[in-house]
């Protein structure tokens, strides 16, 4: 049988933990969690969340130490407790974590359309997917290889346009440290966990990296550069465009491109180009991690017969998921469809923030559990101070989620939030629908076909 091919090193892991981050619609949640503080103080919120979000990892990078597979996170879920309850929340969270796509395509829409009015958005998206696919169906190196090269040419060119953003306000932030009520710095948090989004994907291309020790090293260290990098540029942004611009630019009337306004304040024209510049760097390297990791997933949990087998198939010559990429594409036109279509982009983030907040938790959950049923399995790497942390990362995530899904958010952002918990209600059902329902009778199938294809034993004749 075809097999994985083990090529990722550091630096692959560590642009991949990052990739799925670095998206255009980051710059539109950066705008929205400083709407929440009374003061320029959005680094706060955006270090808050980073800091949870490697609480987070501590406990992926756990259970990976344990069960280094690309099914990690449906797999952790079914030896902690169940393997129904695994499929419903892997499925919940892999087609949350995937709505990222709609907002991406639609606000690079935008941002083209800004300047380059005469060439149609849905070209260029089109024409970016089957390029990245493309990279993906040859080989995880080649695919490596571009998201290294566009991943730390994000991370340089952001740095300098944040410091080039203090040096024309001479480095004067007003209220840098004023963040307002306590509800509200809460939902800027929430919506700040959206940014770190899928950093913990990196694990699904665990049988791909050359020594599994460097996932947890690789993850936390995505996770250092992409706070600081954010805190930079947040802080930047809101500290050279003014509030009544920002204001604008979530209204609906508006448009959900801050990024393009900064950099046309910053350096006129130049500055739209580069900015446009960095808009597709960040969607290349998020839809190209976004097909990575999600595709591993996806053929993982076929190849275990939790989605139908055909998912399942490796190109001959490549040895890539290609069926499960399809899939991960096909699911995407669709979300970014209804992103065309509705304009809505907040509720995305909110699907975004509220899926992982549950994962998290969900991650914690199993680290508790699996310690006490598993003790004596090996651990290359172990959470220190016992059920502390996990504890930690119940608590907190559990009353974030809370804000994100029911909690007090601005009035134009009420119907971004009931559509949210519409959507996250709907695929919860739809999830056990498919478990209850449909999978037994998959299985069964599969069963089937595999005893029909067992040799049977030849009887020996008897003796006279």
């Amino acid at each position: 049988m075809t097999q994985l091919k083990r090529e990722i090193k550091l630096r692959t892991i560590v642009s991949t933990g990052a990739g799925m981050a670095l998206a255009t619609v980051n710059y539109v949640a950066f705008i929205e969690l400083a709407s929440y503080l009374t003061g320029n103080s959005a680094w706060i919120a955006i270090l808050t969340s980073g800091i949870m979000a490697v609480l987070a990892g501590a406990c992926f990078s756990e259970l990976n130490s344990m069960y280094p597979t690309a099914a990690g996170i449906k797999l952790f879920i079914e030896k902690a407790f169940s393997e129904p309850i695994a499929i419903i929340i892997a499925g919940v969270y892999v087609m949350g974590q995937l709505s990222i796509i709609g907002a991406e395509v639609y606000i690079l829409s935008q941002a083209i359309s800004y300047k380059f009015s005469f060439v149609h958005p849905a070209v260029w998206a089109a024409l970016f997917g089957m390029i990245l696919l493309l990279l993906n169906i040859r080989g995880i190196k080649i695919a490596g290889n571009v998201q290294d090269v566009i991943a730390y040419s994000m991370f340089i060119g952001l740095i300098l346009i944040s410091i080039y953003g203090f040096y024309s306000v001479d480095f004067k932030i007003p209220e840098p440290f004023a963040c307002g009520t306590m509800d509200g710095f809460i939902q800027a948090v929430a919506i700040g966990i959206a940014c770190f989004i899928a950093f913990e994907w990196v694990i699904t291309i665990s049988e791909e990296v050359t020594d599994i020790k460097m996932i947890p090293r690789g993850m936390m260290i995505s996770l250092g550069v992409l706070a600081i990098v954010y805190a930079l540029f947040s802080t930047a942004m809101t500290a050279v465009l003014g509030k009544e611009e920002l204001a604008w630019v979530l209204t609906p009337e508006g448009l959900p491109i801050p990024h393009i306004l900064y950099g046309e304040k910053l350096l006129g024209d130049f500055g739209v180009y580069f900015m446009i510049a960095m808009a597709l760097l960040a969607s290349l390297t998020s839809l190209n991690a976004g097909i990575m990791t999600s595709s591993r997933f996806i053929y993982a949990m076929a190849r275990d017969w939790s989605l139908p087998k055909f998912i399942a198939r490796l190109h001959p010559k490549y040895a890539t998921p290609w069926v499960a990429m399809l899939v991960v594409i096909s699911y995407s036109i669709c979300v970014s469809i209804y992103g065309f279509l509705t304009h809505y982009v907040f509720f995305m983030i909110l699907i975004i923030a509220a899926t992982e907040c549950m994962i998290y938790m969900v991650m914690a959950m199993c680290v508790i559990r699996l310690r006490k049923k598993e003790p004596d399995k090996e651990r290359s790497f172990k959470i220190k101070g016992g059920k502390t942390l996990p504890m930690i990362v119940i608590v907190i995530y559990g009353i974030v989620a809370g804000f994100i899904l029911i909690g007090p958010v601005k009035p134009q952002d009420v119907v971004d939030q009931r559509i949210a918990l519409g959507f996250i209600t709907s695929i919860i059902a739809i999830n056990c629908i498919y478990v209850y329902a449909v999978l037994p009778r998959l299985r069964a199938k599969y069963q089937k076909i595999a005893d029909a294809r067992k040799p049977r034993r030849k009887r020996r004749p008897q003796k006279a």
